[in-house]
């Protein structure tokens, strides 16, 4: 501390307290400053990533402490100065602001015991800190300073003619809030003659390796000559700069630890001035150098000087603050300071290539250099877009932020980048002091090749995902290509699975039972495509459902991590499913419905997902509401997915040694074959993807044709719709003579009644009115097809389609009509106008069933139309188109049992 301390009395004393106070105002000094707002935010790194907590802010709010020293107590005071009766005597205090802003102390002083009240008590500002009030300064009772300053105070004390003895006062620094340093207790004592002062001058603080100047002052304030006054400083608290001593007056001494000499030794402990006299008011001052030795630890260094003679003694204590030097160096590894380039040379520089997706990790080093304890932030400059990073420590673990470091150590880390895509950058890693904002760099390069330029394949034989049975061999291909660069060191490993066997492996790979290892050691791995190839065996000891997995990776010094190829997969499984299926009754016939029933057993301990596929044989339907899950009395519904003719169950959960059942009905259609074979599948997926499957269990029906064999049949006829309804009724006009055709060319003529028949049929058909055998056009309906003449038609069974005639525009005129009755039988016969037509109707009823009944027509030219019936009952209409409108009578005869 650059200030003199003032005239001492022959057994003054220092408080113990200094050297804590020195230290509080180092801690003060350190205070965050008001208005700082303080954030903190956690981070957490999982599975390779970085999460953020939620931001935290403390506002730092404003606190005043004064801090006044020297301290003392009535009983100890820490400072006495002499003077004269009627003189001035001055103490020196440093008063600084240990805040965290700026305030404004107020300045007073307090009196404790004393024989003499004093004429003059003022505090005045000691800027050039010679111990005395500045030239033209005025007292001061007040004093503004921003957070950390210091102000030089000297409290000057006048002593009035008369006085004798001693005087105790303190100067007192308050804050606006009241907060105050009031022990500050001095003592000024009345001596008359000679009175030595001494002050001793030093900068308050410097930094390692500085150089600073100490300048003693010895005055005599008394009222006689002093003769014989000598000032000494010794020991040195620093080393001594050589050649640095000076004195204008006097005569200058050196101490080498033993002995005092005129000349410089070459080890100076000590230096002192020696002056024959000192007059009144007289000054003599020494000056001389110190050195702060590099490397030196913040702290305080107290330094005591003496001045012996007529009117003393005397002592003076300075306090020099050795600052904390900040330094650092930030490089590669093991090397902070990037020597012997430096900072920014290619020694500060690493590079690496590396693939697309892949981390990399350049390894660092920051050192403290300086001499106190530092904290350090890091960040990275120049990524681009698509870049990943995090902080690690040696370990890999991830690094906590900021580092904080004691002198001269050294913190290793790595700073791992991921990139998402080819590129080529420079990254720019910077550590800054917290201390002095003050930065330090060095460069990582990262040259990012695409994944594909170094690729692996897994392939197998079988292929992956194949069920695999115990004791079946699989041989597994490993394919590297290389596109990247010739790798040095590169090792293959396949770690085998517990349930495979090694068989063998080809190119010298050696297989590590211990580990269960296959390795493959290639020094280089060389560019293009390497295959390997290794052969395995399922062990018979393997339970169902194991999942058989297999990966291989790839290591080499050029590589900053394995890489892996994508894994092959195989479940293994050794049982079959069980599947029976029964049918009753064995023998239907059309219309019936048939049972069926479905059990499947499960032989292994593994629960199975199990799909069920069963194919109806031809001329079934499956009858919906008929299916049921369930082999006792409880039975739940399950509707199949029908696809395609075939019936589907997926999903159904078949436990470990267990079985399910299923029932469900097929209603027999015109058409079916005579023998009725059901064929059914099973599959079972496990929870490990294994598949196992049934064997293919049918079921055998037959068809019983009963009285009628006969198949699906497609009926229709062809007449004249009279009143447009669509449906043959009575008044309409059937139309003989038709011709229908199918899609395979199967055709037909209609009978006097306008009827045909097509036998055997089942199926979609297509059925078409030849156009040139009707007069008139087809009605139009919704299910024919382009003007009416083509119907599409679904046969099952007996299927009717008719082709009802449009009406022509016109009239329909009745010219003659007839009525003939025999019995049970009549006819009812007219002669009707069409469009311009003549056509001949006959109505034919009867209620019982006549024997092979016969009807002739007469024609009107000749001839006659014959109409015959094995079995007539009912009623028919008939009709035929005549040359000429003349009403015949007909004929009927019949045979009676």
């Amino acid at each position: 501390m650059k200030k003199a301390m003032g005239m001492l009395g022959r057994n003054r004393m220092w408080p113990k307290s200094f050297g804590a106070l020195l230290w509080l105002l180092s801690i003060a000094f350190a205070l965050t400053p008001a208005g700082t707002v303080i954030r903190n935010q956690a981070v957490a790194y999982a599975g390779g990533e970085r999460y953020l907590s939620n931001e935290v802010e403390v506002l730092v709010r404003p606190l005043c402490v004064p801090l006044l020293s020297p301290d003392g107590t009535t009983a100890l005071p820490g400072q006495e100065a002499g003077v004269s009766p009627g003189g001035y005597a001055y103490l020196p205090f440093l008063l600084t602001n240990g805040g965290n802003d700026r305030f404004s102390l107020r300045l007073s002083h307090l009196f404790g015991p004393r024989d003499w009240n004093p004429e003059e008590v003022h505090l005045y500002p000691d800027r050039d800190g010679d111990a005395l009030p500045d030239p033209g300064a005025s007292p001061l009772a007040e004093v503004s300073l921003a957070m950390g300053e210091s102000l030089r105070l000297v409290l000057r004390v006048k002593a009035p003619s008369g006085a004798s003895g001693a005087l105790l006062l303190s100067p007192v620094a308050s804050c606006p809030e009241g907060q105050e340093d009031r022990d500050n207790w001095a003592r000024v004592v009345v001596q008359p003659g000679p009175v030595l002062a001494l002050q001793k001058g030093m900068p308050l603080e410097a930094l390692p390796g500085q150089e600073v100047l100490v300048v003693l002052r010895v005055r005599n304030l008394g009222d006689r000559e002093a003769q014989g006054v000598v000032a000494t400083d010794a020991p040195l608290p620093l080393p001594f700069v050589p050649s640095s001593a000076s004195a204008p007056k006097g005569r200058v001494e050196y101490w080498d630890g033993a002995l005092w000499a005129p000349s410089e030794p070459s080890g100076v402990r000590g230096v002192r001035l020696v002056l024959e006299r000192l007059g009144v008011g007289e000054e003599a001052f020494l000056a001389f150098r110190l050195l702060v030795p590099p490397g030196t630890p913040p702290g305080f260094v107290e330094n005591l000087a003496r001045a012996e003679g007529p009117g003393g003694p005397v002592e003076a204590r300075a306090s020099l603050r050795v600052l904390p030097l900040y330094a650092h160096h930030l490089g590669p590894r093991g090397n902070p300071r990037a020597l012997p380039g430096g900072e920014g040379s290619p020694d500060d520089r690493q590079a690496q290539r590396g693939l697309e997706g892949q981390t990399l990790c350049f390894a660092h080093t920051l050192e403290n250099a300086g001499t106190g304890q530092d904290t350090y932030d890091l960040r990275v400059e120049g990524l681009p877009q698509g870049v990943d990073f995090w902080w690690e420590g040696p370990t890999g673990t991830p690094l906590g932020l900021p580092l904080t470091l004691s002198p001269g150590e050294s913190r290793d880390f790595s700073l791992c980048l991921r990139p998402s895509a080819p590129m080529g950058f420079t990254a720019r890693v910077v550590a800054t002091s917290r201390a002095t904002g003050a930065s330090n760099a060095t460069w990582d390069l990262l040259e990012v090749l695409p994944a594909s330029a170094l690729t692996l394949w897994k392939e197998a034989d079988p292929p992956s995902g194949t069920t695999l049975r115990p004791g079946q061999e699989v041989v597994y291909t490993l394919r590297i290509q290389n596109a990247f660069a010739p790798l040095r060191g590169a090792r293959v490993e396949d770690a085998l699975s517990p349930w495979l066997e090694f068989v063998e492996a080809s190119h010298g790979g050696l297989w590590d039972p211990t580990r269960r290892l296959v390795v493959w050691n290639l020094d280089p791995l060389p560019l293009g495509e390497t295959r390997l190839t290794l052969r395995v065996r399922v062990r018979e000891d393997t339970p169902d459902d194991t999942l058989v997995q297999n990966a291989f990776s790839l290591r080499a010094q050029d590589l900053t991590q394995p890489i892996l190829s994508p894994p092959t997969r195989h479940p293994v499984f050794g049982v079959r499913l069980l599947l029976r299926k029964e049918v009753s009754p064995k023998s239907a016939r059309v219309g019936d419905l048939l049972l069926y029933r479905l059990t499947l057993e499960n032989p292994s301990p593994s629960l199975l997902t199990v799909r069920l596929r069963d194919l109806p044989p031809p001329g079934t339907a499956y009858e919906p509401g008929t299916a049921f899950l369930g082999c006792g009395a409880s039975k739940l519904p399950l509707e199949p997915k029908v696809q395609e003719g075939l019936l589907l169950w997926e999903g159904l959960e078949l436990p470990g040694r267990g079985r399910i059942c299923l029932e469900y009905k097929l209603r027999l259609l015109p058409g079916a074959p005579e023998e009725l074979v059901n064929t059914a599948e099973a599959q079972g997926l496990s929870a490990n993807g294994a598949a196992t499957a049934s064997g293919r269990a049918q079921a055998l029906a037959r068809l019983d044709l009963g009285p009628f064999a006969l198949g699906g049949v497609l009926l229709g006829r062809v007449f004249l719709d009279l009143d447009g309804d669509g449906v043959f009724g009575k008044g309409d006009l059937p139309l003989p003579g038709a011709r229908i055709l199918l899609s395979n060319g199967t055709q037909a003529l209609t009978d006097a009644m306008g009827r045909y028949a097509f036998r055997n049929l089942s199926g979609l058909h297509q059925v078409m009115l030849d156009p040139d055998s009707a007069p008139f056009a087809p009605l139009p309906l919704p299910e024919g097809l382009g003007e009416g003449y083509r119907k599409r038609v679904l046969v099952q069974g007996a299927t009717v389609a008719d082709f009802p005639l449009r009406v022509p525009k016109g009239y329909v005129r009745v010219l003659r009509a007839t009525t003939l009755r025999m019995g049970p039988l009549s006819v009812e016969k007219r002669v009707v106008e069409v469009a311009g037509k003549a056509l001949a109707e006959l109505r034919v009823r009867s209620l019982e069933a006549l024997p092979e009944l016969t009807l002739r027509d007469p024609l009107p030219g000749g001839g006659e139309r014959v109409f015959a019936f094995g079995l007539f009952q009912g009623e028919e209409v008939l009709a035929y188109p005549l040359e000429r409108p003349i009403l015949t009578d007909p004929e009927v005869r019949w045979r009676y049992p």
